[in-house]
């Protein structure tokens, strides 16, 4: 079933029903009417070797979205320190506890996914106080905020999404550290010298996409300076380790969850 509505992101979910799976992908009504094509085209495709079922389609109100999504959003602690909270609820933090709030709107990155939690957990661990951060694909700003709040110095982030940017920003003011944050719309490649040299670059994307991006994202790093991977689907995880080996680039860390993996790589020394 694919519901649209009139804003907000779009959420996909596997839920079994006995042998079979069912997909709910939920898109803005003005992004579906321009998915429709082709997604309809994807599953013609897809049909010619499995059974699928036609498209069912309803419109859902913005108070069904919100109440929906915001039902498994509970306050979880990430990492040693770190400790993520809904906009919505109250929070009394402990000693030595970072504290993010968070309301995702229509970007990604609750916290909840085991990527962004891989992601948190390594930047925890490898950001030094100072440096400067690069957050590929900023979602929600979770990463970016996370940093700051880790003593970073500066964090550039980017996302292809207007909406993500404009998300990323309100999430950054309400955690107080917009002004060490900075928010690009747009693709690595075309914003050029907006993106300046880092010491840590966050990469929470797909496989295939970090693949691709890797020479310019070896670019941009500083000397001495570190790639922390994420939004990789374990089988993928070869490919992404090989491309980087490719590229100069030596695994220092790797980290498992379900079925998804974060990489930590480094300029490798001769």
């Amino acid at each position: 079933m694919i519901e649209s509505r009139p804003e907000g992101p779009a959420r996909f979910s596997d839920e079994p029903v006995s042998s079979s799976v069912r997909v709910n992908i939920y898109l803005p009504s003005a992004l579906w009417k321009r998915k429709r094509p082709r997604i309809d085209k994807i599953l013609r495709d897809l049909r010619k070797e499995f059974s699928i079922s036609d498209v069912r389609t309803r419109e859902l109100g913005p108070k069904d979205w919100t109440e929906q999504w915001k039902k498994g959003y509970e306050t979880r602690k990430v990492g040693q320190r770190l400790v993520i909270v809904p906009s919505w609820k109250d929070y009394s933090p402990k000693p030595n506890e970072v504290v993010v709030t968070m309301d995702p709107g229509m970007a990604f990155g609750t916290g909840l996914h085991p990527t962004t939690r891989l992601c948190l957990i390594v930047l925890e661990k490898y950001l030094k106080t100072g440096e400067e951060v690069l957050d590929v694909g900023t979602g929600s700003g979770i990463l970016t905020i996370a940093a700051v709040k880790f003593g970073a110095g500066h964090v550039t982030a980017f996302d292809i999404e207007p909406e993500a940017v404009e998300i990323a920003k309100q999430n950054a003011i309400q955690n107080g550290v917009s002004d060490r944050g900075t928010f690009h719309t747009g693709m690595l490649k075309d914003l050029g010298a907006k993106i300046p040299p880092a010491d840590l670059i966050l990469v929470n994307i797909l496989a295939y996409t970090i693949i691709r991006m890797l020479p310019d994202l070896k670019a941009k790093l500083l000397r001495g300076g570190r790639i922390i991977t994420s939004g990789i689907l374990k089988e993928y995880a070869p490919d992404v380790e090989t491309a980087m080996k490719k590229e100069g680039l030596e695994i220092v860390e790797s980290l498992h969850e379900e079925d998804w993996v974060s990489l930590v790589a480094r300029v490798a020394v001769p």
